[in-house]
């Protein structure tokens, strides 16, 4: 089955020996200054970390006309494909009637449909399992995504991935969000 007599013991040969953390670092080599760090970023033609630094101040204004470009750019495209958008001051009349629709309630499933037309319940599967996913997570110091959760982290992180979902005009997974993306993304709608 394995190379081991044993199955349960690992292969001696295959196991690598501990090696301390002290022993990965090079100290062979001295720290460079921040003047010698400025130079260098500045040699390559990078922005170094000082914040007045006028050799660089050509540099961030390029990178933030840039960044005005690429925002341009996406308004533009989601406007030619006849979507709204997703600014706030834009007065085109498809993303001020985005901006301003009223959100749809959630509809009821029928209950005579038959089960292939039932929204899918892959996502809310047992509540037992969720409960011990949720546990394992907070175990090693992770958030467990849920939106009913009382640990701080975890309301933090929920509200983080709603943020990052609605810029990418992904629908969140709060069930009662009313953001037009995610009301029209929910089952049954």
């Amino acid at each position: 089955m394995a190379d081991s007599p044993d199955s349960r013991t690992p292969d001696q040969r295959r196991q690598r020996d501990w090696v301390p953390a002290e022993q990965w670092v090079d100290d062979s080599e001295p720290k460079l200054s921040k003047e010698e760090l400025q130079e260098f970023a500045h040699s390559r033609g990078r922005i170094c970390k000082a914040r007045g630094c006028e050799v660089c101040a050509p540099l961030r204004d390029a990178r933030r006309l840039k960044k005005a470009q690429r925002k341009a750019d996406a308004q533009a495209k989601a406007h030619a494909q006849g979507q709204p958008c997703g600014r706030t001051n834009c007065e085109l009349d498809v993303c001020v009637t985005a901006r301003n629709a009223p959100a749809a309630p959630p509809v009821e499933p029928v209950a005579n449909q038959p089960a292939t037309d039932q929204p899918s319940t892959a996502t809310h599967d047992d509540p037992a399992q969720a409960r011990a996913r949720q546990a394992k997570r907070h175990k090693v110091g992770l958030p467990c995504g849920s939106e009913e959760c009382a640990q701080q982290r975890c309301i933090d992180g929920f509200a983080n991935e709603r943020t990052r979902r609605h810029r990418a005009r992904r629908p969140c997974r709060s069930t009662s969000c009313d953001n037009p993306v995610c009301v029209t993304g929910r089952p049954g709608t």
